[in-house]
This record gives C-alpha cells, structure tokens and sequence, in this order.
C-alpha cells in the first residue's frame, strides 16, 4: 500500500488486518509458526496483497485526469474489482503455499466475502463493520485458539489458556458461520473436531 493511501485504502486496510487477526485457521498457522520464524511477517504480508488486489481496481490519482483535458485518462489502465471467488481462492493457495495448510472448513470463502464487503464500504466511506472486526481483534489479542495437534506419532497439544476463551470456544462467534477450521495434512486427510469442541489437527510430517 502506497505511503500517500487514499480515504478508501486506509479504511479498507484496517479491516483486513483486523479481519485477518480473527481468522481462527490464520491464528493457529501463526501461532505455531507453520510459515516459519516469519509466520507474523506472513500475515502482514498477505493483508498487504489482498489489499494491492483491490487497490489495483482504483485509478492513479497521478494519471486521473489529463493535464489539458476534464475527461479521466486511460481508464482501461485499472483492473476489474476482484470477486469472491478470486479471493478465496487467493487465500487458500496462499495458505497451502505459505504455511503448508489445506482448508476445508469454508473460512476462505468468509474472508473473501467479507474483504468484499470491506471494500465496498470503504469506497462509501463506511466504518461500521470495520469498528466492529477492530473490536473483536483486540479482544483476542493475548488468547491462544482452541484446537489439538495431532502429529502421527508425536504428543498431542492443547491450548493451556484456553480458560480466557468464551465458553463457546469459538474465536468468531460474532459472525456465527465460521467454526474452528479444519485443516488438512499432506494426504488431505480431514481433521476431526471432538466433544469437547476443540479440533484435531493433523499435520504435515517431519514437522
């Protein structure tokens, strides 16, 4: 994102990062470092290629207008508005590539949606539901998610602090239709979610 962003741009980073702080399958992936020493830097620099995408629909304020002439110049010089579906699918091979995780819980196609809907209120001036994402972000700050790991033959793991959760257990029980993700290993084998609602994860082995 440019140093001289733009009203819409800075509105709309905002929510994606605190969107993508409140991604249950981001926040485990970083938590545990999945990406690598850089897992954070990771997550910074996905919300920065969500934001580029939609950025690149915005035409240069530079090259708007024509010195000599009232009418925009070049309008073909902006790309389309990215969908949903070009988002999800963004993410989901972002998250394979970077932290070696394969979703199929569906929480791609919520990011995606609501990046979308992000940026549409950022372009009318909106601040509502990123208010809202901003709220629940700092809530969580300092809370490790719910879930085991299950690495064949190692121990499994469980979150130590997992009294500081909601009783639901849930970190996005706000939106009500993203659940703790279920993530899968090299086989695409399908993680497992107990009774007691915490997910097993199966991770890639030698890791």
């Amino acid at each position: 994102m440019a140093s001289d962003a733009s009203p819409i741009s800075v509105l709309f980073a905002r929510g994606i990062l605190a969107r993508l702080a409140i991604w249950p399958a981001l926040r485990i992936a970083v938590h545990q470092n999945w990406g690598g020493p850089q897992s954070a830097q990771k997550q910074r620099w996905l919300a920065g290629v969500i934001i580029d995408e939609f950025e690149a629909s915005l035409p240069p304020v530079s090259a708007a207008f024509d010195s000599y002439q009232s009418a925009p110049m070049h309008p073909s010089h902006t790309l389309p508005e990215p969908d949903i579906e070009y988002i999800e699918t963004m993410l989901l091979q972002i998250m394979d590539d970077e932290f070696e995780i394969a979703l199929e819980d569906g929480s791609a196609f919520d990011v995606a949606r609501d990046a979308v809907r992000l940026w549409n209120d950022a372009k009318e001036g909106k601040d509502g539901y990123v208010k809202d994402l901003e709220t629940q972000a700092d809530r969580m700050k300092g809370k490790m998610p719910q879930y085991e790991v299950d690495a064949g033959s190692a121990s499994d793991w469980e979150d130590s602090d997992s009294g500081n959760e909601d009783e639901s257990g849930s970190d996005s029980e706000d939106f009500g239709k993203e659940v703790v993700p279920q993530l899968l290993n090299h086989a695409k084998e399908v993680s497992d979610i107990d009774e007691d609602g915490f997910t097993t994860v199966k991770r890639r082995g030698g890791r």
